[in-house]
Parts: C-alpha cells; sequence; structure tokens
C-alpha cells in the first residue's frame, strides 16, 4: 500500500513539473521578449518560468515517472536512487530559495513532499517490497 501511495506520489509531482514544464516552454515559443530590466523587474519570475521550468523540471519528471515505474516493479536500485533524489530535493530547495530571494513556499511545499515520500518509502512494507533479493 505505502508504495502505491508513494508511486502516486511520484506521477503526480512529476506531472505537475511537466505541466508547469511544458506551459514555459509554450511561453517561451510564444515569441515573449525575457529581457528583466525592461519588464519592470520580474527577473525571478522569469528565471522561474524558463531556466527552472524547461531546463531543469522537464528532466526531473521523466526521471520521476522513471523511477515510480520501476519502484513498483519492486527494483532495489530504484528505491535507493528515490531516497537520494528526495533527500537532494528536501536539501536544494531551501538553499535555492535562500539564495534567491524567494518566497518561503518555494522551500516549504517541496521539503514536505520530499520527507513524506522518503517517510512512504522507508516503512517496512516498501523496503520489503523493494527488498534486494537474490533470486
Amino acid at each position: 500500500m505505502q508504495v502505491r501511495v508513494a508511486v502516486t506520489g511520484f506521477n503526480a509531482i512529476g506531472g505537475v513539473m511537466l505541466t508547469l514544464a511544458l506551459t514555459a516552454l509554450g511561453v517561451l515559443l510564444s515569441g515573449m521578449q525575457v529581457d528583466p530590466v525592461n519588464q519592470g523587474g520580474t527577473g525571478y519570475l522569469d528565471f522561474v518560468l524558463f531556466f527552472n521550468a524547461v531546463l531543469f523540471l522537464f528532466p526531473l519528471a521523466v526521471v520521476l515517472v522513471f523511477l515510480g515505474t520501476r519502484i513498483k516493479r519492486g527494483e532495489h536500485w530504484a528505491w535507493l536512487a528515490s531516497l537520494v533524489f528526495w533527500a537532494f530535493v528536501g536539501t536544494m530547495a531551501p538553499l535555492l530559495t535562500w539564495l534567491l530571494p524567494a518566497p518561503l513556499p518555494f522551500a516549504v511545499v517541496p521539503v514536505c513532499c520530499a520527507a513524506g515520500l522518503v517517510g512512504l518509502l522507508l516503512t517496512p512494507q516498501a523496503r520489503m517490497h523493494c527488498a534486494d533479493v537474490d533470486d
């Protein structure tokens, strides 16, 4: 049960990230000129829309869906990779929010998602489902 919930979370978060990446790509391809100085200081919004969404969110969405599929099959390496991935997200989101003058939800939401999914993956049932058993 915990594995199904975690995989559903992986797919939901991956779907949201993919939607944001495709939206940002659409805005980028629509001919909008990105010039923060001439746009009245919207540099952070431009950063989130273009760099973060197109170059960062799309590959991570693909990785999340891939890892979720492999965890559902019970592969131990995917379980370990997922723990490393969520530890990275839980560490980097607050750090980037602190380095960039970003609103607090940009740190809180990823950390809460990461903590919840790591908690699900560390349950005994999930560890047993993804155990490294030699055939």
